[in-house]
């Protein structure tokens, strides 16, 4: 037997050949040949690739198996074939081939996304990716990343999405990115996928970085009012011009009025932004010459963008009792603020007061809402005049008056008319520890008040909030009548060092 290779198609095959005598039964000597497969180089052979087209006489079978990187096509002969006199060539139809070798790739993906960036993919370290396929072959998709803005953001183009291989033949690679735009071509979103097209050697360590940056805010042109502003201040008793500006589109309709808690006034109705963008109105504030503080609220409404405020609150003051006088009596059943103006230096707020029949006096720093600094009340332990402070009745914002039980004892900050020296003490005694000063009578132009009520406070007070509150919380107890108050300044006649 003799063996000769032979090259066909891409890959190369044994030739058996046997020495027999004439009239031997071929079989009984030998039984099978085995011709051997082998790839040419970048090919491999597949056992499952190649089959025989037969029959071929002297052959009862052709059957191919994998041996390592190669096959082998075992031939068996018939047992009642006899050699002739002649030479006997047995070629074998294979049909089949070798195929290109199957080369790799791998390597890693690392993204870094902004917090902003809403995704269902996040930031990654080094996640791998690999493939295999045979030379100039293209892979299937080796990894697709697709990175959204959050609804009303986008990629301006400055700060846009990128990826890039930093390690690596960029051209072996197939980058398509599909970005998703608005109408008005702003990125909201872009998908990143990535093939490779295969050389004849492995590759590996390859390195992809995605980028993902901070979005902006989509700016929508705006088709209303966009500002409504006007000074928030106290106005002063005597009235004043009050000025209102609008600010917005050019086309904007709006209207506005005006109220002081009790009537609305039409300040402009159906107005009309013109090309600037910016209008002014006026209401003239009338003199207040009541006894309390009169809150007003201007109101805009119209085409107005989602989220301006629509409203503008503000305190007009009632006339200050010059120092050293009496206020306004606090009327039955009713709670009464008096606003008083600090002195930016400091000073001392002191109030003779009278109660009704029971009636609870308290200084607040700034208005009614304010931080209450003192107090009546009748002689309690732990009670001064610096509080502590009941905070269930005339409190701001339930503002609820008390019941006869509360105003008769049940809450200890209500004094007395006529008082009963024994429960409530005039704090003539704890004033004059507290500061400098004296209240050398209780009676003051034929009128005898109950306690005396102060609050020394500082110029940082007086930087803080520029004003104090007096607020009175007079029941409606049997017997009940207005209560009076008398403000003394500190020194003079009524108020001694």
């Amino acid at each position: 037997m003799a063996e000769d290779l032979t090259s066909e198609f891409n890959y190369t095959s044994t030739v058996v050949q046997y020495t027999i005598l004439e009239g031997a039964n071929i079989s009984s000597l030998y039984p099978t040949a085995v011709i051997k497969i082998t790839a040419n180089p970048g090919y491999t052979v597949t056992a499952g690739d190649f089959s025989w087209n037969g029959p071929l006489a002297g052959v009862t079978s052709v059957v191919f198996t994998q041996d390592g990187e190669f096959v082998l096509c075992t031939v068996t002969y018939d047992t009642t074939s006899v050699m002739p006199a002649y030479n006997v060539n047995i070629g074998l139809c294979i049909i089949g081939d070798a195929v290109l070798a199957a080369v790799t790739v791998a390597g890693t993906l690392t993204s870094v996304v902004d917090a902003s960036v809403t995704t269902a993919t996040p930031s990654e370290t080094n996640t791998p990716y690999s493939a295999s396929g045979a030379e100039g072959a293209t892979s299937g998709t080796l990894f697709t990343r697709t990175y959204t803005a959050p609804t009303g953001s986008y990629w301006p183009e400055n700060t846009a999405p990128s990826i890039q291989l930093t390690s690596g033949d960029l051209g072996q690679y197939n980058i398509t990115q599909t970005p998703t735009y608005t109408a008005n071509n702003e990125l909201t979103a872009i998908t990143y996928t990535v093939t490779y097209i295969f050389t004849d050697t492995n590759v590996s360590g390859d390195k992809f970085d995605i980028t993902i940056p901070k979005v902006a805010t989509i700016l929508v042109p705006a088709t209303g009012v966009t500002s409504f502003t006007g000074p928030t201040t106290g106005v002063q008793a005597s009235g004043t011009n009050y000025v209102m500006t609008v600010q917005g589109a050019a086309g904007a309709t709006y209207s506005i009025s005006m109220s002081d808690g009790t009537t609305s006034t039409v300040v402009v109705t159906n107005a009309v932004l013109g090309v600037t963008g910016n209008a002014q109105h006026n209401f003239i504030i009338p003199a207040n010459t009541g006894t309390s503080n009169i809150t007003w609220t201007a109101t805009i409404s119209g085409d107005i963008e989602t989220g301006v405020p629509t409203t503008i609150t503000f305190i007009q003051l009632y006339p200050v009792v010059p120092c050293g006088g009496p206020l306004t009596d606090a009327p039955v059943n009713a709670i009464t603020d008096y606003v008083e103006q600090l002195e930016s230096g400091g000073g001392l707020l002191t109030f003779l007061v009278k109660a009704g029949a029971s009636t609870k006096f308290e200084i607040i720093h700034g208005d009614a809402t304010g931080t209450k600094k003192a107090t009546s009340g009748r002689i309690l332990t732990g009670l001064t005049n610096a509080g502590p402070f009941d905070n269930v009745t005339g409190t701001e914002p339930s503002n609820t008056l008390p019941t006869d039980a509360q105003a008769n004892g049940g809450i200890d900050q209500y004094i007395q008319n006529p008082f009963n020296p024994v429960k409530m003490s005039t704090r003539q005694g704890d004033f004059n520890t507290d500061t400098t000063f004296t209240i050398p009578t209780m009676t003051i132009g034929g009128e005898t008040y109950h306690q005396v009520l102060w609050w020394e406070y500082t110029a940082a007070d007086y930087t803080a909030l520029s004003r104090a509150t007096l607020r009175v919380t007079n029941s409606n107890v049997t017997g009940t009548i207005a209560a009076k108050m008398f403000k003394v300044c500190c020194p003079d006649a009524n108020c001694t060092t």
